[in-house]
Parts: structure tokens; C-alpha cells; sequence
């Protein structure tokens, strides 16, 4: 008891010791990056509620009950998040943005910085769905949070289990200790490993969504149409990942952004061989003329749906090896259930 206790002592001095070391330039990286977090949020519920009232505009349907209560939903989730942004704008922070702050500092400590490979490893997954600028504030803060909720959770399990064992609990003292422990490590794990699910979905989409679009834009060269009026056009044809990404193009090369910096953009963010090849072809199109990419797309239109094939194959299998443990356990039930009385004489 004596021993946990004195840990519990020595880890909140240390955490304590990170938190007032702080500088304000580690409060103001957080309250930007949420800055960015929210404004991200409200782009996105802002989009989604918009489609949702155009179509309910069009057709005229206000009786779509599901349609009425997702905007009614998003409409909350806008209200919500804009008034997080205002009480960030006005320098105000949560509590849970308070114990990244520790994070920060331990970071500042040990010198992880751009080099460093945990950080280079979670900055090129966050790039993939954020600008750069912000894609490095939010590794950070998700680092920052990851290490500053370690530690707070270390420090709640020693003086848990230590209050816990002089009450005399035994072997639940343990227990409780441990779900605290599992709480904190959650509340900083559940964002870092969110980062893993959107890029696991988002190239999961790509991969599904590109035979389309390469077979579109296959279709409209060949047609005699010029390549970026032919991504224009497919840009805007289609729902998904891959047609946003697409349209981010058409914004960046608007705002005469040079388009091998927008192709280049568009390569990193989809992070696909298909991806690249297509954008490298775009680029090198410039000097090369129109004829030669259309072979290049014609080939890539190939490859792609002999790639989707195959891929349909392998999560077919994928999903099959899943099925056979509950198929086994079915069978095992059906022959307990056969056996059984027969085994017993049917007494029961």
C-alpha cells in the first residue's frame, strides 16, 4: 500500500512538474489545432445538412422521416460544434485539452520533433486526410494526449489501488485498478487509433471507387476531351473519398495553385500506386500531348479492374475464414443436440 501510494505521489509530481513547465506556446498549438478540429466539423455538417435540404427542396418530400431527423441531428451537431469554436476563438479550453499539455512538454523533453519516427509515422497517416499544416498539429496533439493521459493513468491506478487495498478489498482492489487504468489508456488510445480507421477506410474506398473514375476518364479522352475538363467532369459524378479528393484538385488549381504542386497534393493524400500513376501521367501530360495519356488511361482502366477483381476475391476469402469459426460452433451445437439424448435415452 505504502509503495503504491508513494508511486502515485512521485508520477502526479511528475505530471505536475510537465504541466507547469509549459510554456503558452504549448496552449496556443492546442487551441489552434481544436481551432482546426471544429472548423473541419462544422465545413463537413454544414455540407451534409445542405445536401439534405436541397434534395428535400427538389423533390418536394418533407415527409422522410429519416431525412428530417438527420438534419434535425446534424443541425444540433453545427449548434454544438460552433459554439466549441467560439469558446476556442476566445482562448478557452476544455479539460480534456488540459492534459495533452503534459503530453506536449514530455515531447519537448525527449526532442521529438519532424525527424522522429513515431511522429513521421503518424504525420504521414494524418497528411493523407488533412493539409499539412494541420495534419503536424494534429500528430502532435494526438501524441500529446496519448502521453499526458499514460500518465495521468498511472498515477489514478497506484493511488486507486493503494486507497483500495487499505480499505481492504483484496482482489477487487486489483480489479478497480485496473479499469481506471483501461479508462484513461482509452481516452488517450481512441483518438490515435481513429487515425488508423480513417486511413483503413479511406483506402479501402479509393481502391473500390478508382476503376470508376479511371473508366470515366478513359471514356471522355478517347471522346476527344481534354484532361482537366474530363476530371472536371468526373470530379462531379460520383459521391466518395476519391471525387472529393478530385474536386480538392479543382479548388486548388483555382486558387492557380501550380498543378504539378495540386497533382502532387492529390498523390500524397490518396497514397495509392493507381493514384499516383494517374496523377504522374496528368502531370507529365503537359509535354507529352493528349494521345499518349489516353493509352496510359486505357491501361490503367485495365490493370485496375483485374486489381478490383482480385481484391473482391480476397475479401470474399477474408470474410469465408471469419464465418467458419461460427459455422464450427453451429455444427458443434447441432451434434450436441443430436448426441445428447441419444447418449441419455431421451430421459430429458
Amino acid at each position: 500500500m505504502i509503495i503504491c501510494m508513494a508511486a502515485a505521489t512521485v508520477g502526479l509530481l511528475f505530471f505536475l512538474f510537465l504541466f507547469l513547465s509549459a510554456d503558452e506556446n504549448i496552449m496556443g498549438a492546442i487551441i489552434t489545432c481544436r481551432k482546426e478540429t471544429e472548423t473541419e466539423n462544422i465545413k463537413k455538417t454544414q455540407i451534409e445538412l445542405d445536401l439534405i435540404v436541397d434534395y428535400m427542396k427538389r423533390t418536394k418530400d418533407l415527409k422522410d422521416k429519416e431525412r428530417v431527423n438527420r438534419a434535425r441531428e446534424l443541425k444540433k451537431n453545427l449548434e454544438l460544434a460552433q459554439k466549441k469554436l467560439a469558446r476556442l476563438e476566445k482562448g478557452k479550453a476544455g479539460m480534456g485539452d488540459i492534459i495533452p499539455i503534459a503530453g506536449y512538454r514530455m515531447m519537448q523533453l525527449l526532442h521529438w520533433d519532424g525527424r522522429n519516427d513515431t511522429v513521421k509515422k503518424l504525420y504521414n497517416q494524418c497528411v493523407q486526410f488533412k493539409e499539412k499544416r494541420e495534419a503536424m498539429n494534429y500528430t502532435y496533439y494526438i501524441l500529446g494526449a496519448l502521453i499526458g493521459y499514460g500518465i495521468l493513468g498511472g498515477v489514478c491506478f497506484f493511488a486507486a489501488l493503494g486507497l483500495t487495498l487499505a480499505m481492504g478489498l483484496g482482489i477487487k482492489a486489483v480489479i478497480f485498478s485496473v479499469v481506471v487504468l483501461v479508462l484513461f489508456a482509452m481516452a488517450g488510445y481512441v483518438p490515435y487509433d481513429n487515425v488508423n480507421i480513417i486511413v483503413r477506410n479511406r483506402k479501402e474506398e479509393i481502391e473500390n471507387q478508382f476503376p470508376q473514375v479511371v473508366s470515366k476518364l478513359t471514356l471522355l479522352t478517347v471522346a476527344g476531351m481534354e484532361v482537366n475538363q474530363a476530371w472536371k467532369l468526373t470530379s462531379g459524378s460520383g459521391v466518395g473519398v476519391l471525387y472529393q479528393e478530385m474536386e480538392r484538385v479543382l479548388v486548388d488549381l483555382n486558387n492557380n495553385v501550380p498543378p504539378t504542386e495540386a497533382y502532387s497534393k492529390f498523390i500524397t493524400r490518396c497514397n495509392n500506386p493507381y493514384t499516383t500513376k494517374l496523377a504522374t501521367a496528368i502531370i507529365q501530360n503537359a509535354s507529352k500531348g493528349n494521345a499518349e495519356i489516353v493509352n496510359l488511361f486505357r491501361r490503367l482502366n485495365s490493370e485496375s479492374w483485374l486489381e478490383h477483381k482480385h481484391s473482391a476475391r480476397r475479401r470474399g476469402e477474408q470474410i469465408s475464414s471469419k464465418l467458419l469459426v461460427p459455422t464450427l460452433l453451429m455444427f458443434a451445437g447441432i451434434i450436441i443436440l443430436v448426441i445428447v439424448p441419444v447418449m441419455t435415452g431421451f430421459s430429458f
